[in-house]
Formats: C-alpha cells, sequence, structure tokens
C-alpha cells in the first residue's frame, strides 16, 4: 500500500535537475515542486552495517525522484490502542534506507529551508507517513526536507564493546545519519531553491530529541542555524555504561557478534522486540553520550548557539494511561518503570506523594496523568530550555492545549496529536489549525522565515514566558510549570 498522498495524482509537468550526484526528474503538482526518495548516503548495507554512513557515489543517466523509498527496517507500529490511525503505516522497508524527501516553492528562491526528523520512538516511522507531507510548507515560502535514517538497533546499538573498538561509537549512527543528510543540504540545497545560509532543523517525539542531541554534537556545528523541538527534550540519552550493558543483553539474545552482523533485517527486528519485552524501561535504543559525538547529555552542554523554539503538548501521557494500574494501591508498584523513559520508580512515587498535598482533591487519575506528562516530555523540554537559555542562546517555549475533538482522547491534547496542527494536516480527531488566530503551522512557518525568532517574549528562567495554543487561540502565559518543578526538586540530580 501506497501512503503517498499524491501518488495517484498526475504531475503538472516534469521537472529535471543536475546534483554534484547526478540528474534527478522531479514533478511539479500544484505549482509545488516535488522530489522523493532523494539518496544522500550510500546504503548501509552488508559491511557498512552498523558503520557509520559513507559517501553517497555519482550515478550516470536519470534517477526518477517520483516516490519514497523503503523505510529503515522496524517492526509493525501497534500505535496507542487498536485501530490507531495515527500509528505508522505499513509501507516497504529496507536497510537501504538513506533517502530525503523534498517540497519547495516553484520561484527561484533562495527559500529558507526545514528539514524534519520524523518521531517513533527511536524504533517506527518514517518520511512516508502522510502527515509528513510538506506542501503546506512549500506553500507558505519554505523548502521542506523530510530525512529518512537507520532505527533500533541497525541506528544505535552501541557495537565498541560486542564487536571490538573499531565499532565504538555505532550507538549514535543514526544521529550520523542526520548529519550526512544535513551536510547534503548544505552542498545541495540550493539546486532546489533552498538557502543552505538559513537551514532550520525541528523533529516531534524521538526527532525532537535527535534536534537536541545535534545541539550537543561537536559535529554537527554549521550545519544548521535555528532548531525546533516538538515533544522531545535532552534527557533521552544513554550513557556509554548503559549502552553497553544494552548491547550485551542484545547479543545474548542473538548468540553471537556475528549473528548480528549476518542475520537478515527482519530476524535482527524480531530480536530487538524481544528486548524490549524484557526491558525495564522504554527506549532502549537511544543517542549515546560516548564522550565523543556526544561529549555529554545534550541537556547539560547545548553547544550550538542558535535559536531555539520548544514546546509540549498539555497531555503528552494521556496515550500512555492506557498501560498504567489505575488503583491506589502501593505507589511504587503503580509506576512501572516500563512506563517511564527517565526517572525511575521511586522518584515517581516520592513525587506522587507530594502532589497528592499541592494538588487536593485531583483525581489519582488526572494526577498521574500530569506527573507522567511530565516525567516523559515536560521536565526533559524545560530543562533543555533553561540549558539553552542559560548559555545565552536565545529561546521560546510553547504548550498545545487545544483538545482533540473526537476519538478515545477526545477533550485532551495528547502526544502525537499536535502533529497535525504543524504540519496544517487535519487529523482524524479533528485536530485542526484556526485560521488568522495564531495556530501552530505559522508559529513554526514565521520562525523558519525569521531565521529563529518567534513573535512573543523570548524564555528566560525568572517569567518562563510561555506560548499557549488553545482553542481560542495563542496567549502568552508565565511559569505554567512551577507547580511541577516544585514536585520534583531534589528528588533527582539536575
Amino acid at each position: 500500500m501506497s501512503p503517498d498522498p499524491s501518488a495517484a495524482a498526475l504531475p503538472d509537468q516534469p521537472l529535471i535537475v543536475d546534483t554534484p550526484h547526478g540528474r534527478l526528474r522531479g514533478a511539479v503538482f500544484d505549482g509545488i515542486r516535488q522530489f522523493k526518495g532523494v539518496p544522500y548516503a550510500a546504503a548501509p548495507i552488508g559491511p557498512l552495517r552498523f558503520r557509520p554512513p559513507q559517501p553517497l557515489a555519482p550515478w550516470t543517466g536519470l534517477r526518477e525522484a517520483l516516490s519514497f523509498a523503503p523505510a529503515a527496517p522496524q517492526p509493525a507500529d501497534p500505535g496507542f490502542y487498536p485501530g490507531d490511525p495515527d500509528a505508522m503505516p505499513a509501507v516497504p522497508t529496507s536497510e537501504d534506507c538513506l533517502y530525503l524527501n523534498i517540497w519547495s516553492p516553484a520561484g527561484a528562491g533562495p527559500h529558507p529551508v526545514l528539514v524534519w526528523l520524523h518521531g517513533g520512538g527511536q524504533a517506527v516511522g518514517g518520511t512516508s507517513r502522510p502527515v509528513y507531507d510538506g506542501t503546506a510548507f512549500a506553500q507558505a515560502g519554505i523548502t521542506c526536507v523530510t530525512i529518512g535514517h537507520r532505527l533500533g538497533l541497525l541506528g544505535f546499538l552501541e557495537g565498541g564493546r560486542i564487536f571490538g573498538e573499531e565499532f565504538r561509537g555505532s550507538g549514535n549512527n543514526a544521529l550520523r545519519d542526520i548529519l550526512a543528510a544535513l551536510a547534503w543540504v548544505r552542498q545541495t540545497i540550493a539546486v532546489f531553491g533552498g538557502d543552505p545560509g538559513r537551514v532550520t532543523i525541528g523533529g516531534e517525539s524521538a526527532g525532537a530529541k535527535n534536534v537536541a542531541a545535534l545541539l550537543a554534537a561537536p559535529e554537527a556545528a554549521g550545519l544548521f542555524h535555528a532548531a525546533f523541538s516538538s515533544s522531545g527534550g535532552g534527557d533521552t540519552v544513554h550513557s556509554l555504561q548503559t549502552a553497553d550493558a544494552v548491547a550485551e543483553r542484545m547479543l545474548a539474545l542473538a548468540g553471537s557478534a556475528r549473528a548480528l552482523q549476518e542475520l537478515s533485517a527482519v530476524a535482527l527486528i524480531a530480536l530487538q522486540e524481544r528486548l524490549g519485552r524484557s526491558e525495564t524501561r522504554r527506549h532502549p535504543f537511544r543517542a549515546v553520550a560516548d564522550g565523543i559525538f556526544l561529549p555529554q547529555a545534550p541537556r547539560l552542554l547545548p553547544r550550538h548557539p542558535v535559536p531555539l523554539l520548544i514546546g509540549t503538548a498539555r497531555d503528552e501521557a494521556a496515550p500512555f494511561l492506557i498501560e498504567m494500574p489505575q488503583g491506589d494501591g502501593d505507589p511504587a508498584a503503580i509506576w512501572d518503570g516500563r512506563l517511564l523513559a527517565h526517572l525511575e520508580p521511586d522518584i515517581m512515587a516520592q513525587a506522587e506523594e507530594r502532589a497528592v498535598q499541592l494538588w487536593p482533591g485531583v483525581s489519582a487519575g488526572a494526577r498521574r496523568l500530569r506527573l507522567l506528562t511530565a516525567e516523559a516530555y515536560e521536565l526533559p523540554s524545560i530543562r533543555l530550555a533553561d540549558a539553552h537559555r542559560m548559555s545565552g542562546n536565545p529561546t521560546w517555549f510553547y504548550r498545545n492545549d487545544r483538545p482533540l475533538a473526537a476519538g478515545p482522547f477526545a477533550g485532551w491534547a495528547p502526544h502525537v496529536a499536535d502533529l497535525g496542527l504543524i504540519w496544517n494536516r487535519p487529523g482524524p480527531y479533528g485536530t485542526v489549525a484556526v485560521p488568522g488566530n495564531g495556530g501552530m503551522h505559522e508559529m513554526i512557518t514565521t520562525f523558519v522565515h525569521a531565521a529563529g525568532a518567534a513573535v512573543w517574549l523570548p524564555y528566560d528562567i525568572g517569567k518562563r514566558a510561555t506560548q499557549v495554543f488553545d482553542v481560542d487561540g495563542a496567549e502568552l502565559r508565565a511559569d505554567l510549570s512551577a507547580d511541577i518543578r516544585l514536585i520534583f526538586d531534589g528528588l533527582f540530580e539536575r
């Protein structure tokens, strides 16, 4: 099945461009130039598995760029509930997955560039997900680029301990893929009308966490000029010791290092799923603070002095409550570590004890929704914003409070639901932008055009100004996280 919304449409006209690597044929659809399935690095297959991305070889003749390339190998996405329309659709997958897609205005430009990193817990997802259609950004005068990269153990397995020191650093290969794509953008995007001197990187969920990692990666210097993070933060990073331990557990399941290097991608994904079921924490595959590619966790060391626009959704963790015990039993048992991405169950139990005192009369379900949202997204995003601002870098903060109109999370503003608002593509349950009322799509297009500036008061550690998007539009409010910071104060290392 094809998730490409333009797959059945006929282009207005073919379009041929010459790139440093060869000729490409894209097309013009409704006045927007589109190129899909454009390679940016060599295929990471065979002996290149678990290796950094290698340079792309030139091709001869005319290469078609009219359809999406396969997504990275991944398990089927179950979504948040059976039949979840926001789940990643079934699409072809392949280890040969280092491709990008471009939507650009028909005018010559140069146009500012938005490079988007997709979400999916570092395990699922891809650029062919229908919401990532860049037409609306191109209509707003922006060259939009979406990047495919390696996922799961193929992109985040730290191989130094299990394969030998020559593989040390493979735990950040997915990030290196993204850097290779950004280098391609710097070299080539002008051919497509984009301005290589005005590049904003953006992402949601796992993509936002990868944005945070690139802010701290020395090798990313100069490859982007502004950053956008939606539902991310800089905390979801392994230490080298933890990454080695995950790799050793993966090795035990595979039986040998040779098996990991030679098994089919399908067999590897089956092993990855077995590992995931046995882990005591969400997201076993994540970026690695290895002291080289990432000197420290991103929130501790934002390296690049670029403007940052960062935010979350009010009810991020609403989908996770489906998995959470709802009784009022032992708090430590209720806070199962498999629900958590950053903190330990005993910390969450202590936080809940404080929250009961601070929020009298609030139901157990509402209390746990707020605490789990804080653990997974709110606190990591605040901590990254604080670090970025304290380093002297311009920072803006927002929150999406606009609730879904229908579906199982009606009335809530949960994780993923604001993607349709950002991309100006109506979601399955009525998450649509409010035209002319300070919508989230307008927020990001303004930020990209301004080369990193928002239209509201910048964030600082005093007022913590936050632009809130709700059904009535957008409103600037102060310090929405005061109670959460008080609840978690002193419970974990800052």
